[in-house]
């Protein structure tokens, strides 16, 4: 399936940012580098440690959106990395895509500095090089969106990123996605409510996919769950991990707000 819509045009911008950050460090350096480093915070272990009585909260670090705008423009990431960690968050997800989500790397850097949490770059890979620097920066998780990626791209990139110590969350937005993910070896599924190439937003997608998962591979719900009572309906269809950005970055208190979708009290 050809990638369209607003995915098509990121991709494109990625092409291009791809290519100036290899005009200032090459693949082989940074792989070099990458290779070297310690293991991260276990991703995988902190998703499946989720359960019905105790959800894991993936809490992301969110400054803007392309269908929502500005969010939170002034977010400094080493203050919320440590809200969310002290809140009882399972991992941080930070978005590094700097047109429209108005993320970085250093964000990402500066997060893995300031928490033990396990961290996922959530971003638009399309290239090993990207996977590489998610590593250098210290993230233990990386997004690997099924839309963008060919079967084999997607295997090679699920491969690698386990090759560098690390776990990808991989998105589907349907269906026929979720079979790609489970055929390139995809253990822990993002179930995305958004589809990325309109922006539209199925509120079932999650909860009618889900359950039709074997049961050891974990599922990771997105978008659209913004309340205790929203995660109820996914713990219903066994969903135990939830991926919560917008609504943690808009809150007067991200800390009481993340206690409180933690909990059915």
């Amino acid at each position: 399936m050809a990638v369209s819509g607003f995915l098509k045009t990121v991709q494109e911008i990625k092409q291009a940012e791809i290519a100036a950050h290899r005009r200032r460090i090459s693949l082989s350096s940074l792989r070099q580098e990458a290779e070297t480093l310690a293991p991260p915070p276990d991703f995988a272990a902190a998703m499946a440690a989720g359960t019905p009585s105790d959800i894991g909260i993936l809490a992301e670090i969110k400054k803007a959106s392309p269908s929502k705008g500005d969010l939170c423009v002034d977010l400094h990431p080493a203050t919320y990395a440590e809200t969310y960690e002290t809140a009882g968050a399972r991992a941080i997800s930070v978005l590094t895509e700097s047109i429209y989500f108005k993320g970085s790397l250093s964000d990402l850097k500066t997060v893995c500095a300031h928490t033990g949490l396990p961290v996922l770059r959530k971003d638009f890979i399309i290239h090993e090089y990207q996977i590489y620097e998610a590593r250098q920066a210290g993230a233990g998780a990386v997004l690997i969106i099924t839309t963008l990626l060919s079967p084999d791209q997607q295997a090679d990139f699920i491969h690698l990123v386990r090759e560098l110590n690390m776990e990808p969350l991989v998105e589907i937005c349907s269906e026929w996605e979720m079979d790609q993910a489970l055929k390139t070896g995809a253990k822990i599924t993002g179930i995305n409510n958004r589809n990325l190439s309109t922006l539209d937003v199925d509120p079932g997608a999650a909860v009618r996919i889900a359950p039709l998962l074997p049961t050891d591979i974990i599922p990771v719900a997105a978008s659209g769950f913004s309340s205790r009572k929203g995660i109820q309906t996914g713990i219903d269809a066994g969903i135990y991990n939830f991926l919560i950005g917008e609504s943690i970055v808009r809150a007067k208190d991200p800390d009481g707000f993340i206690r409180s979708l933690r909990t059915d009290d």
